[in-house]
């Protein structure tokens, strides 16, 4: 190998650590929140799952609805709306690339309550770059 060829390959070695520390820190950071998130879903975990959300929750089709009435919601109907939560977290969630309101969150699908509507759980970093759940929402398809 020639000196610039060993010189280059130093380089890369020695800075590629850092770029890839980055992104593996970032995932990694949402593995373990994901894998709390889906702990307390499958146990009904209703504190952790508090904790776990954010203060501004989308719910159905309603915005910045309150914790309660989010497991209310989930409670209702039987308890459907839980069964659907807890299929969901079986999933692997995946990067929004779209804009607005959800713009850098990642999503799982879910189950619509009426065929009209999408079902989509949301986890979004919140101000203090935390990951939270950020919604449970069902847009029209």
């Amino acid at each position: 190998m020639s000196r610039l060829g060993a010189l280059l390959l130093s380089a890369i070695l020695l800075v590629d650590p850092v770029l890839l520390a980055a992104q593996p820190e970032a995932t990694q950071d949402f593995n373990t929140f994901f894998a709390t998130f889906r702990t307390a879903v499958e146990q009904k975990d209703t504190a952790t799952l508090a904790s776990l959300m954010s203060p501004r929750f989308d719910f159905i089709r309603a915005t910045n609805v309150a914790h309660d009435d989010v497991f209310n919601g989930l409670n209702s109907s039987d308890g459907q709306q839980w069964l659907n939560l807890q299929q969901a977290v079986q999933g692997t969630p995946v990067v929004y690339t779209g804009s607005g309101t959800y713009k850098k969150s990642r999503m799982l699908q879910c189950t619509a309550n009426v065929v009209i509507y999408n079902c989509l759980v949301v986890f979004k970093k919140d101000s203090q770059n935390r990951w939270r759940w950020r919604a449970m929402i069902m847009p029209a398809r």
